[in-house]
């Protein structure tokens, strides 16, 4: 049991070093993400928003407070930064921005996702980021993790940096 354990945080761990980092290699052209039923693999085409996943409720999320920037323009930088990182945007509304990310060479087919959400509060907006890993994506066998935790100092000095104008990338 001890060492089952020791695997998943460390299967948890490699997970949250590829989504921040960023060292993860990015989709092909003509796919942005995969779909694995068993052993075949069906690529889910460009543009096509992945299907809604039921998604943990989350008690606190890593948030900053942000005063002075019109939502459009933190959102461009959200965007701008993850996909520098590799990753592929999945959604974005006037208040919302979702992102995924295949994670290469793990042992069941992988996912990566991240949200991220602007809400008015106090005259500004509060941007605030969620990360899940999701096994066997896309099939009847899904299962998400939410893993903001492990990463929420990482993501606490990502969000920070939006509040600066998106100027420290």
């Amino acid at each position: 049991m001890t060492s089952t354990l020791s695997i998943r945080h460390a299967g948890v761990a490699l997970v949250a070093a590829l989504i921040l980092a960023g060292c993860a290699s990015t989709s092909s052209p003509t796919t942005a993400s995969t779909a694995h039923s068993g052993n075949v693999i069906t690529p889910v085409p460009l543009g096509q928003p992945l299907p809604d996943t039921k998604l943990p409720k989350v008690t606190a999320a890593p948030s900053v407070l942000i005063a002075g920037r019109p939502a459009a323009a933190i959102l461009d930088d959200v965007v701008k930064y993850r996909t520098g990182k590799g990753m592929t945007l999945r959604n974005r509304s006037s208040n919302k921005a979702e992102f995924a990310q295949t994670i290469p060479n793990a042992k069941q087919p992988t996912e990566a996702r991240m949200v991220y959400l602007l809400a008015p509060v106090n005259g500004g907006l509060q941007l605030s980021a969620r990360v899940f890993q999701v096994s066997y994506p896309g099939t009847a066998r899904e299962k998400v993790a939410e893993i903001t935790g492990v990463v929420a100092d990482k993501l606490n000095q990502e969000l920070g940096g939006y509040a600066q104008g998106g100027n420290w990338h």
